[in-house]
């Protein structure tokens, strides 16, 4: 969203229309408004090049978690922004939509003490353990006189370029995962009255958003006593809170219904735009159907940090604001309705179905639906699969988001809804000219590889703790022919490619002009704006931050995606590096080196953003040794392991006549696809019969061509160490049932 321009804009917004959404958050052009108040109160444009993030981080900047990391923020990129802003708003009203615009929360620039050094300024708490520079921007005390005069000159400011909407409503967060400096309640009124009163000096008419994920966040400190004090310094009715996490932990069942302030029941979902397949609909349904029998409800809504993925989930959440909708979907089979129509609705533009292929997609998607669609246990889905993963021995060694599988659904059935997509559009070639269902085949193989890596890198670390070299040689030669083959499979579709995220990056350095005759100063500054969005975005979907701790990242691949280019240009080169070093170790008789390693990866990265490949220019790794030398494993296959369970002991790996390496040469970011390549259909078939038959095969007790019987395939299962592939007892392998038997 930080690099959108209006084409995108605009498709998002009719999608919204459609979805009959009216109370979207507009975040376009916020900081060239701030340069414009805080010039007004005599600060200079300079002043404020250390307190605005880069473009990729703007909103944790408004919230005060962190300050000029990853700028100084352009210029050019404020004043761009605050002229799609006027675009965006204008569509909003064309649409009948009550844009929401972000407020002055009392996060100042530091040079405001130097102009104002009466000024009551405390730094807020550090987010995350930036580094100072980056971190505790300051907070203006609510009492400062000034408070009240910054807030309203921003609000007068906003409406003077953006003009006024038949209601007023404004966002402001200011503990966002941050602590207030004092825990009375006195205090904690004080802010919110001082917020409220800022926005009303300019805006009579003004209604507040805010977060309640805070309650959730940092509920130790956010107890019934300061959750009323924020809560009870602006008049009821003019403040309505968004219960940002209700699909999993809802604030409102715990807080009487957040004490009679007006709410609004929203789905999370998301972290960090990770694109696992992922969702808890039943609860949605569940949730949004008792929270409706509440007078203060005043919507649903949707707020998840990233888009673009689970497409079905977006969909079913769009309908639970609909009259009678969520009490439909949580009745009794009213979830399995839902997606049987969605099923036949998804694929209408491939055009009419044999009866039998709708039966079967129609199978796939209750299949889907009542696996990774109804999880319940709870958990942060923030996705930590093995592909995306900082390599380590164990989760307790990185530093990050990582390592850490999340596995809530028998994966027997979904192996069992690729099987019938295959089958269906093996019956039916017409539906691989459908962009939506060649987008889903794919996200279900994806879905499965990445639970599949797990194993590989289990039996990685088993076999490197037992001192095997040859099993570590093989488990680690099969993850990454994993990593090779499911990079190949997601370029076969634009939803899966890094390559048009880069582009879209650089091309929102581009002024639009027409003129060719540009000249070579102008073109030399477009160069630099590009390579400064473009490094804000890897930095994004890598290392995320800093902290102190030696340059690395608590948020370290926060914003993880399993996409073609990403994966081998830089997730691949990662494993490849750590499974090199553990070969090495178990060569060399030297023991594992946490901190040597974490040094290293941190050098992979920075040269992956900054240079777009992780090679460096010598070649030559951290222990002094050629990277490219040759790892020679014998195997059956390529990239695979010929039996899964054939390293359980110090003695098993057999050897046979191919030959693998860990190393390779390095590819550069540059070499992303930006368009699809390669027949979707052929790889996804071929990643099945690869890797499918990892999953090995159990008898169920369920008649031959039923969905239960489509299901019979196997377990995957989250253990202490990751994801591992439980091996079938069973004497007989069920076959899977063909579309006849399924339509039947």
């Amino acid at each position: 969203m930080a690099f959108w321009e209006w084409d995108r804009w605009e498709a998002e917004l009719d999608w919204m229309a459609l979805q009959g959404i009216n109370l979207p958050l507009m975040p376009l052009g916020m900081e060239a408004l701030q340069v414009a108040t805080f010039t007004a109160i005599g600060l200079t444009a300079s002043q404020l090049q250390d307190f605005f993030p880069g473009p990729a981080f703007l909103a944790w900047g408004r919230m005060g978690n962190i300050q000029g990391y990853a700028g100084p923020l352009p210029e050019a990129c404020m004043a761009k922004q605050l002229a799609l802003a006027k675009r965006v708003v204008q569509r909003m009203r064309e649409y009948g939509m009550d844009p929401v615009y972000p407020a002055f929360a009392g996060f100042v620039p530091a040079a405001l003490a130097d102009l104002y050094p009466e000024a009551a300024l405390t730094p807020a708490s550090n987010w995350c353990h930036f580094p100072t520079g980056y971190c505790c921007p300051y907070m203006l005390d609510p009492s400062d006189p000034l408070f009240a005069k910054i807030g309203s000159t921003y609000i007068r400011t906003l409406r003077e370029q953006l003009g006024w909407d038949t209601a007023s409503y404004y966002i402001a967060d200011s503990f966002n995962e941050m602590k207030p400096a004092s825990d009375t309640p006195e205090y904690i009124s004080g802010v919110s009255a001082s917020v409220f009163a800022g926005m009303t000096a300019a805006d009579p008419n003004a209604t507040w958003i805010m977060q309640a994920w805070l309650f959730f966040s940092d509920s130790r400190f956010w107890q019934p006593t300061q959750i009323k004090a924020l809560l009870s310094g602006v008049p009821q009715g003019r403040l309505v809170l968004l219960d940002l996490f209700a699909d999993e932990h809802p604030v409102w069942t715990r807080t009487s219904a957040l004490y009679g302030h007006p709410f609004i029941w929203c789905m999370l979902h998301n972290f960090g735009g990770n694109n696992a397949m992922y969702g808890a609909l039943p609860s949605v349904a569940e949730g949004v159907t008792a929270a409706l029998e509440k007078d203060n409800l005043v919507g649903v809504g949707m707020a998840p940090e990233g888009i673009e993925q689970n497409p079905a989930l977006y969909e079913f959440m769009a309908e639970m604001a609909y009259k009678g909708r969520a009490a439909a979907a949580a009745a009794p089979g009213g979830f399995s309705s839902w997606f049987k129509e969605y099923s036949r609705r998804r694929y209408a533009a491939a055009g009419p179905l044999p009866a039998p292929v709708s039966a079967a997609l129609n199978s796939a998607w209750q299949l889907l639906a009542h696996s990774v669609y109804s999880c319940r246990d709870h958990l942060h889905n923030t996705v930590c699969d093995i592909p995306t993963s900082r390599p380590g021995l164990s989760r307790s060694e990185i530093m990050g988001w990582g390592l850490a599988p999340h596995l809530w659904y028998n994966v027997n059935d979904v192996r069992a809804a690729w099987e019938l997509m295959l089958q269906a559009v093996g019956v039916a070639p017409q539906l691989s000219g459908s962009s939506a269902f060649v987008y889903d085949l794919l996200d279900v193989s994806r879905e499965l590889m990445s639970k599949i890596a797990g194993r590989f890198w289990a039996d990685a670390v088993t076999a490197y703790q037992s001192g095997n070299l040859t099993c570590l040689r093989g488990s680690g030669t099969a993850l990454t022919g994993l990593l090779e083959a499911m990079d190949s499979l997601l370029a076969s579709h634009k939803g899966f490619l890094l390559g048009p995220a880069l582009d879209r990056a650089r091309a929102y350095a581009c002024n639009n002009s027409s003129d060719s005759t540009a000249s070579e100063v102008l073109q030399q500054q477009q160069e630099q704006l590009a390579n400064l969005y473009e490094w804000n975005l890897r930095t994004q979907l890598t290392i995320w931050g800093t902290s102190n701790a030696a340059g690395d990242s608590e948020v370290s691949d926060y914003a993880n995606k399993e996409w073609s280019g990403l994966i081998s240009s830089f997730y691949l080169p990662r494993w490849r590096a750590w499974l090199t070093r553990l070969e090495r170790d178990l060569v060399l008789g030297r023991p594992y080196d946490a901190a040597a390693w974490r040094l290293e990866v941190l050098m992979l990265t920075y040269r992956w953003i900054n240079t777009g490949s992780t090679a460096d220019s010598s070649s030559i790794s951290s222990s002094g040794s050629d990277t490219s030398e040759a790892m020679a494993v014998e195997l059956g296959e390529p990239g695979l392991v010929s039996d899964v369970s054939a390293c359980d002991d110090s003695s098993s790996c057999s050897s046979k006549a191919s030959v693998s390496v860990f190393a390779a040469p390095a590819v550069s970011v540059q070499d992303a696809a930006v368009v699809a390549r390669g027949d979707p259909v052929q790889l996804s078939r071929h990643a099945y019969e690869r890797y499918g038959r990892l999953l090995a095969p159990v008898v169920v007790s369920a008649p031959a061509g039923t969905v239960m019987a489509a299901a019979a395939a196997a377990a995957v299962v989250a253990g202490a160490a990751g994801a591992a592939v439980v091996a079938a007892t069973a004497t007989a392998a069920p076959v899977m049932p063909v579309l006849e038997e399924v339509a039947a």
